[in-house]
């Protein structure tokens, strides 16, 4: 049997055999020495087991506020090339992170927003301090999300130059920011609408009367054309000054009313149009509950935004109108085939004075914008090439 270390009790070291060491002790001196030596072992690999489950749970814990955290987190190597993104990050873009990671982050990003990019990149590693650009992503529907990059340079692991990038989400910030740009634009246009209403309207009145008076007599015959132009564009102009008022918040008369009833009365004044230019209407109205709402003011809405449609359309074209239920949302949707909206007026729709149509002065889509807001309602426009389709959502209380 092998030699072993024993401390005897004056506590000098000597090396005594093994079988001399276990002559002296006893049995059971013997099983208690390895019963205690197995349980030393067992609590420090109980212990260990504790520190590795620890662990485990505080890289569990890393990942999830690493993956979903609020912002999206992407690492950028110097070519641009997508090393790591969380996934929040590859939410924004909609795709899954496989299908990102190793491709150009610029394949990602909106055509006119490119340069942008290779700035930021290029900043960021001339200044060596965190560079903020703002740039669109293009979704994988097709959509634009709106971000926010600040980027630092880095080391990685192998001594490359990378970029750790945090991706924040602007969107609706930069939306809420246009609304707010409109709702000024608006109030603007209000007030000025307010202090020329009697200044301007009781002088074209006095003008208008002479105009027909003049028109009445015999030796002004001959110029009963230039007559008649002249009270119809003061009619016009007096007409655009009643938008310019309608755009102000009034008192509306709400009331718990059918909002297919109020299709059906507007109808008639609808389908005169449709006949003279040549286009159909196409009425789907879905079983709805009774909404609050002012029956005045969204006849207006509708007849503006079906008008709109109307005029945009070639004959022959269908308009289609439809309402449903949708969770808690009374929905009215209003779908033209023209020809779309241009993708750089789609954002500023609502705002006074911007237009597709050549004589159109923008007040018509401004007031049903307001009308909306005064019922608590949101409008959304899809449009392509085959037309454009409007959502008018009212919320159920």
């Amino acid at each position: 049997m092998a030699n072993t270390n024993a401390i005897i009790k004056s506590g000098e070291l000597r090396f005594i055999s093994a079988s001399k060491l276990l002559s002296r002790i006893n049995s059971e001196q013997v099983k208690s020495l390895i019963n205690t030596n197995k349980l030393d072992m067992d609590i420090q690999l109980l212990a260990l087991q504790e520190v590795l489950a620890e662990l485990e749970m505080s890289r569990e814990r890393y990942v999830a506020l690493y993956d979903f955290a609020p912002v999206g987190y992407v690492t950028i190597d110097n070519k641009g090339i997508i090393l790591e993104m969380n996934l929040t990050g590859a939410k924004l873009i909609g795709r899954e992170r496989s299908e990102l990671v190793g491709f150009p982050f610029c394949a990602f990003v909106v055509r006119k927003d490119i340069r942008l990019v290779l700035n930021h990149l290029y900043n960021c590693r001339e200044t060596g301090d965190k560079v903020t650009t703002e740039l669109g992503l293009l979704n994988k529907g097709g959509v634009i999300v709106q971000v926010q990059l600040q980027s630092v340079p880095i080391q990685s692991a192998d001594n490359r130059l990378c970029y750790r990038t945090v991706m924040t989400d602007i969107t609706e910030k930069r939306k809420l920011e246009k609304e707010l740009l409109r709702l000024e634009q608006k109030n603007i246009i209000v007030e000025m609408a307010a202090g020329i209403a009697h200044e301007v309207r009781n002088p074209m009145t006095t003008v208008r009367g002479f105009l027909q008076l003049f028109k009445g007599k015999h030796e002004y015959s001959r110029h009963q054309e230039h007559f008649d132009l002249m009270i119809k564009e003061l009619d016009r102009a007096n007409l655009i000054i009643e938008d310019f008022l309608s755009l102000a918040d009034r008192r509306a008369n709400f009331m718990n009313q059918s909002l297919n009833d109020v299709i059906k009365t507007v109808l008639p004044i609808l389908q005169a149009d449709t006949i003279a230019s040549g286009n159909n209407i196409m009425l789907e109205l879905g079983d709805i509950p009774d909404i609050r709402i002012d029956k005045k003011e969204i006849r207006q809405l509708f007849l503006n935004i079906a008008v709109n449609g109307l005029q945009a359309m070639s004959p022959g074209g269908n308009l289609t109108i439809k309402t449903y239920l949708d969770r808690n949302s009374v929905v009215l949707t209003i779908k033209d085939e023209g020809t779309g909206i241009p993708p750089q007026l789609l954002d500023k729709l609502g705002t006074p004075f911007v237009t597709t149509r050549e004589k159109g002065t923008g007040l018509g889509l401004a007031i049903c914008y307001s009308i909306a807001a005064r019922h608590n309602a949101v409008i959304q426009v899809e449009t392509g090439p085959g037309g454009s389709t409007f959502f008018i959502r009212f919320k159920l209380s």
